[in-house]
């Protein structure tokens, strides 16, 4: 048996461990260093592809070709980048630039993929559309996710990737083999002084590997290798640890800049509803002042063909009145105005009213229109589950073709009922399921037919269904009809049920207007207001309708002209060049507790003046008034001011 000298004994004893050592540590080294490769790569590829997306979403929105391109030359000219594609909402190219390979991979338009192999790395991200919440007044309910806009896919060469791979590999080999060798030389001399640094070298690299980014070697090994050796590891934990404290900036910044178009978001929805609010008012006071003089001109036309005339002016009065009382009923509901007053009632009135409201229009068509009776008790507000159902049905009534059907019918959901609205129209794409509901969207309506709507019932439907927390859902295929359905709590109890008037859309019924006219002629009223048109107007009507009218055209006025007579009925602007109408109580020859019924009307549909109005408790109506609501409510008060006295 031949035995080893001491000496080689010892340089076996020096070198196993220190082989072992070195072989573990420079594989680890290499898998660690190929590990943070990938991944750099793969976190840069990753940020680009999302900074591209994000900067594509305006030129892709608007279809801007020259800035689409220069955002994806730019993203081009990074480092590793081959090839860029930009797929619109239908994944049909837009813009491609490079050499793409296939991609055999199903995409999703909402999540994004990365594929990739050992030649590429190809990257697909979504480009996400920026959406605005309008339930910024506390309304309440959920944000409804929004259809991406196209994808962008970003292909990466990991050509240069590899190289250094094989770099770093040649390298750490070099390096292995030069210590290995030295230590083969000096083995009995340094075996204490190499393996004590590399134990404390392969703890640091693990307390590294667990996150300890402030980990360092110190002080560092006699021999220079090691000391190299160290030295790139104390440098790398320094870079791992820069990298880190980057990428927690870039989050911060990030989160900073999406406050910031939270902000920008949320100021250009409160500039668009002030936009409304002055928009509809300077629409409004001239547009009042034509629907009074049309009543007046309607009192003194002698001819069919005069009156046929003055019918179809008024038709078109009332259309732009229309639209100006969808804008403030939404404008309504973004300010919080309306407050659901929830009670317990019978569903068999509101469905009789929707019944005698739309029957004559579904007989006009020649369409089945047929209401499942149900005597269920709910407990919703009655108004305002009313108004959803009647959009609902007269949207269904409206896009189903002639002998087409619509049905109303309701079926009992453990403690809900569901209310649902079926007809056999045209239907709704899936993609389009989630627009119907934003404001002035009309699928088959592109010429904008008046006859077809307007395209604000369904936005008013989706913020009365928020504020009642009745959840409102489409189910629709094209040519094979849509089915709309709203759920509605069940009343807990039987008793305390809210009897609903058969007429809640008129003040006065039919059978009183004759009374209360006859008896209310000849009544003092007062208008207040500076516009010349509206005093004229409002004065010509009333002169028409018997009353006795005295006009002032500002607070002061009413002041100096009438300081001590008394009127049985007050109508007044709310913006007044020296005040508003809610201070006109300061200006009446008449104690606080004996004010005369006031009517306030306004052009002013702003959040802020409505919220003012709405708190004040005065009678009011928004411009422009159609003279027989004016005229109703007019014989309304002075009939209750009549019965207090």
């Amino acid at each position: 048996m031949n035995l080893l000298g001491i000496e080689r004994q010892t340089k076996l004893i020096a070198i196993l461990p220190i082989l072992l050592i070195a072989t573990l540590l420079e594989s680890y080294f290499i898998y660690s260093r190929f590990e943070d490769l990938d991944n750099a790569l793969l976190e840069r590829s990753q940020l680009l592809a999302r900074q591209l997306a994000s900067s594509s979403e305006y030129p892709v929105f608007t279809g801007d070709a020259t800035l689409l391109k220069q955002q994806v030359d730019s993203a081009m000219s990074f480092q590793d980048v081959q090839a860029i594609t930009i797929l619109d909402a239908s994944f049909k190219p837009v813009l491609k630039l490079g050499q793409q390979g296939t991609s055999p991979v199903s995409l999703s338009p909402q999540t994004s993929l990365i594929v990739q192999d050992s030649a590429i790395l190809r990257l697909y991200e979504p480009i996400q559309a920026t959406q605005i919440r309008l339930d910024d007044v506390g309304l309440g309910g959920e944000t409804r996710a929004n259809k991406p806009l196209g994808m962008v896919i970003i292909e990466f060469s990991k050509a240069r990737l590899a190289k250094r791979k094989t770099e770093i590999i040649v390298l750490n080999l070099l390096v292995t083999l030069i210590i290995l060798s030295i230590t083969l030389m000096i083995a009995l001399r340094v075996a204490r002084n190499i393996t004590l640094p590399i134990l404390k070298m392969r703890q640091a690299i693990i307390e590294i590997g667990r996150g300890a980014l402030k980990t360092r070697i110190s002080p560092k090994p006699a021999v220079r290798e090691l000391y190299d050796l160290a030295d790139g590891i104390n440098n790398m934990a320094l870079q791992l640890s820069l990298d880190r404290s980057t990428l927690e900036e870039r989050i911060k910044q990030a989160t900073l800049e999406l406050r910031a178009k939270k902000e920008e978001a949320e100021n250009a929805n409160f500039s668009k509803t002030r936009f409304l609010a002055a928009a509809s008012h300077d629409l409004r006071q001239p547009m009042h002042a034509l629907g009074l003089f049309i009543g007046e001109l309607q009192a003194i036309v002698n001819t069919q063909e005069q009156r046929k005339i003055v019918t179809k002016v008024e038709e078109s009065i009332h259309a732009m009145s229309g639209l100006l009382n969808s804008l403030l009923d939404i404008s309504k509901l973004d300010a919080g105005i309306v407050v659901a007053q929830p009670a317990n009632f019978s569903v068999e009135k509101v469905l009789g009213r929707i019944a005698q409201n739309y029957r004559p229009a579904a007989e006009a068509k020649s369409i089945q229109f047929r209401i499942i009776p149900s005597t269920a008790q709910i407990h919703s507000d009655p108004i305002l589950l009313e108004r959803i159902l009647l959009n609902l049905v007269g949207n269904a009534l409206r896009y189903t073709p002639a002998k087409g059907r619509v049905m109303v019918d309701c079926r009992k959901r453990g403690n809900e009922l569901l209310i649902e609205i079926r007809d056999n129209g045209i239907g709704i794409p899936a993609e389009e399921q989630k627009n119907i509901f934003r404001e002035f969207v009309q699928l088959a309506n592109k010429e904008r037919d008046r006859s077809m709507g307007l395209g604000l019932g369904l936005a008013i439907v989706e913020r009365l269904s928020r504020l009642l927390d009745h959840p409102v859902a489409v189910r629709s295929e094209p040519g094979k009809g849509s089915i709309f359905s709203v759920r509605v709590p069940l009343a807990s109890s039987q008793s305390d049920l809210t009897t609903i008037s058969d007429d809640s859309q008129t003040l006065v019924a039919p059978s009183e207007l004759q009374e209360n006219s006859a008896v209310s002629r000849g009544a003092n009223i007062l208008v207040v207001d500076d516009d010349p048109l509206v005093r004229s107007g409002t004065q010509g009507i009333l002169s028409a309708w018997g009353y006795q009218v005295s006009v002032a055209s500002s607070l002061s006025d009413l002041k100096s002209k009438f300081p001590k007579e008394s009127f049985d009925l007050v109508i007044c602007d709310y913006r007044l060049p020296d005040g508003n109408g809610l201070e006109l109580a300061g200006y009446l020859n008449c104690p606080a507790d004996r004010l005369p019924p006031c009517i306030l009307v306004s052009g002013d549909i702003s959040p802020d003046v409505l919220q003012e109005v709405t708190e004040s408790g005065f009678n009011f109506l928004s411009k422009p008034v159609r003279p027989a609501k004016l005229r109703s409510l007019i014989l309304f008060l002075l009939s209750e001011a009549r019965k207090t006295r």
